[in-house]
């Protein structure tokens, strides 16, 4: 799959192991392209999601476009102003996210990049 082809999907399927009990936990969520092999991933609302703390338990995570599972890897993004960057990009993308980041603005929005 191309970078043109992910980045028009719309989700993408993560999937996570559970950091207490190891099993799978898949999780459809935005995101936006961070080059041909590479996305960007936030969460802004409420407190921190479970996807967020399991792939900094373990950094090794399957994303899937709808034509397959790749086996990827996450890092967490710590730097605020980077964090800032990607909750603009998500909305830029997504309309929505707007009202979203919105609602949530009293939390402390996480991001994290993954590459394959």
């Amino acid at each position: 799959m191309s970078e043109a082809d992910f980045a028009a999907q719309r989700t993408v399927r993560l999937t996570t192991r559970g950091r207490k009990s190891g099993a799978p936990r898949t999780v459809t969520i935005w995101f936006v392209a961070d080059g041909s092999r590479g996305i960007l991933v936030q969460h802004a609302t409420g407190a921190a999601a479970n996807w967020y703390r399991n792939l900094v338990k373990e950094p090794a995570v399957t994303i899937d476009f709808g034509n397959g599972p790749i086996a990827a890897r996450a890092t967490p993004i710590t730097d605020p102003a980077r964090i800032q960057q990607v909750l603009a990009a998500v909305r830029r993308k997504y309309w929505s996210a707007w009202l979203i980041q919105l609602l949530g603005r009293r939390s402390h929005a996480l991001a994290a990049e993954i590459s394959w």
